[in-house]
């Protein structure tokens, strides 16, 4: 299990009936929502080395994502516009007016979602190696067959079941450096696979967003509508999300700016925290 910080609060609010874990942490005027990404990870997995350091400038409220980590999983369609309007719902019973969101891919994405339809709820926009700026993924169509198939099942079995393949899962898309691939994180990403219904929320995401030939959701032509300052962070060897993809969003936001972070996968912020907190709240600053 991860150790939750110090200074950190565990709280839960209940929406529609689901139960609802989150972290909170901080305190000021204008809240920082992160958002975390999707497969089996959750709040404190993306967030844990995070929360504690943007929390010394932001009140932080770090979401369970429903379908994760210790928040409840309801039988629905996991959609984009689910936790887009999961988030709405969150945010209204947590009586937040506004906040700045960061969002790490799955949660990027919604924030993209959620910053089309809520523009005057979002404050800044942090986008990290997000999901939402593309019409295809690599290998579309056999992604589409794996995502469809028995396959994608036995691939989480089978890694519920070895920690060499969780740390080749993790070098193989998400960490770049080795030496950052600890026996920590692949035991907490070995024991999250082991959570009765690990994936189901994320194999329900992708069979509702992956079809045969594009991606249901893809925000590229609506980047123009979007008004409050954004920063795109993006690991240079991101293999999920090309940096090009990236690079045209950027020049798409009427205030967007990017930062590439040289020797970094789909997960930056797991590489290199403190390099990430002083990136954000540089940002947050302006």
């Amino acid at each position: 299990m991860i150790q939750v910080p110090e200074g950190i609060t565990e709280r839960t609010v209940q929406l529609d009936e689901v139960n609802i874990h989150y972290y909170e942490a901080g305190q000021g005027d204008e809240p920082v929502i992160l958002l975390h990404g999707g497969g089996v990870d959750s709040a404190l997995i993306s967030w844990s080395d995070i929360i504690p350091g943007l929390a010394q400038y932001h009140r932080v409220i770090a979401p369970d994502l429903p379908g994760y980590g210790k928040s409840d999983r309801p039988d629905v369609e996991y959609s984009l516009e689910y936790y887009r309007d999961f988030l709405c719902r969150f945010m209204d019973a947590l009586q937040i007016e506004s906040a700045s969101l960061v969002g790490l891919s799955l949660g990027g994405g919604t924030a993209l979602a959620f910053v089309l339809q809520h523009p005057h709820k979002v404050k800044k926009l942090v986008l990290v190696d997000t999901y939402g700026l593309m019409s295809r993924i690599p290998f579309h169509f056999l992604s589409y067959l794996y995502v469809i198939t028995p396959l994608n099942d036995f691939s989480y079995w089978l890694m519920s079941h070895s920690r060499s393949l969780v740390r080749q899962m993790l070098l193989a898309g998400l960490i770049y450096d080795p030496q950052n691939a600890t026996p920590e994180l692949v035991d907490l990403v070995y024991q999250a696979l082991r959570q009765p219904g690990a994936g189901k929320s994320f194999k329900s995401f992708q069979r509702s967003e992956v079809g045969p030939r594009r991606l249901r959701s893809d925000f590229s032509d609506r980047l123009g509508e979007i008004k409050a300052p954004t920063l795109l962070v993006h690991g240079d060897h991101d293999s999920s999300v090309p940096l090009e993809c990236v690079r045209r969003a950027q020049k798409a936001l009427p205030d967007g700016r990017l930062v590439v972070l040289k020797n970094r996968r789909h997960w930056p912020m797991r590489e290199n925290p403190q390099e990430f907190i002083s990136i954000v709240l540089d940002f947050l600053r302006e």
